[in-house]
């Protein structure tokens, strides 16, 4: 496991501070047992906090902007692909998914097959909200044990809970109903990110705190 730290805020959920999380970018398309990387690959982070990329190794690049991800609510990026050492900050001010990617080619090869990442941020605000799926609800929060979830005007497919490092914890098909019942009580105490995904792939993230 490659050594990535990450800088917590000690304040209540409500009031942290910014966070700033680093990821390592590296590899060669020249060594298979190091082929190009990001890690962690993936993050679920909050508006606010930074991100801090830093190239161990190689040439790489950090692109995510709207002409290759129409998809981002911005773009991001710091420019063509450059030999390490270097690093790369970027504050993300607005929720959503962003994806990105290296653009570094070799010999016809795409660094982007191994070489990509996705970063989903997080309004810690709301609990109770109208959101493009419809009109969610999570109650209560913080959680004990059951957290029950509705979504007024749409279905949920697939419910997914998260670190919030991006590690999936839970994963649960719902068949298609507008509300269920997560039974959380095994899960330790701290601050977890709910995913919601509905029939079509449209998802919409928060985050809740668990006793």
């Amino acid at each position: 496991m490659r050594n990535i730290s990450t800088l917590l805020a000690s304040l209540p959920f409500a009031l942290i501070a910014q966070t700033t999380w680093q990821v390592e970018a590296g590899g060669s398309l020249t060594d298979p047992n190091n082929l190009p990387y990001y890690d962690p690959m993936d993050l679920v982070i909050e508006v606010g906090d930074a991100v801090n990329w830093t190239n161990v190794g190689g040439t790489h690049n950090i692109y995510g902007e709207l002409d290759m991800f129409p998809d981002n609510p911005e773009g991001f990026g710091n420019g063509d692909p450059a030999q390490a050492p270097w690093t790369f900050s970027y504050t993300f001010t607005i929720p959503g998914v962003y994806g990105y990617h290296c653009t570094q080619e070799f010999n016809g090869q795409l660094h982007s097959t191994t070489q990509h990442g996705e970063i989903t941020v997080v309004d810690p605000s709301a609990v109770h909200e109208n959101t493009a799926l419809g009109n969610l609800l999570m109650f209560p929060v913080p959680v004990d044990g059951q957290l029950s979830i509705s979504l007024e005007g749409a279905s949920i497919s697939t419910v997914e809970v998260m670190s919030i490092d991006g590690r999936l914890l839970l994963q649960r098909s719902v068949g298609s109903r507008p509300s269920t019942t997560l039974d959380l009580s095994s899960l330790a105490s701290g601050r977890f990110v709910i995913r919601l995904t509905n029939d079509q792939g449209l998802a919409v993230v928060r985050p809740f705190v668990k006793n």
